[in-house]
């Protein structure tokens, strides 16, 4: 992933007792899907969380342009 492909977006996510991976794309998914859960482990509490900020460090990037043509036909 290079600097102009990373395009974070905000996401939705149901914490319980277990791992959580799965990022919903909207709040409401997010909702059903805890919805669901609490119906099925009665007790248990789902957490709906929301993706608030994102940070990243990047120091050095080489973006291999392959075999593009010169312009001109200048080597440099």
């Amino acid at each position: 992933m290079t600097i102009m492909d990373f395009q974070p977006r905000k996401f939705w996510m149901v914490s319980g007792d277990g791992p959580s991976r799965l990022r919903h794309p909207d709040r409401l998914s997010a909702e059903m899907e805890a919805r669901r859960l609490a119906r099925a482990h009665p007790g248990t509490p789902f957490f709906v969380m929301e993706a608030i900020a994102v940070h990243r460090k990047v120091d050095v990037e080489r973006i291999d342009l392959g075999d593009a043509p010169h312009v001109d036909d200048v080597p440099f």
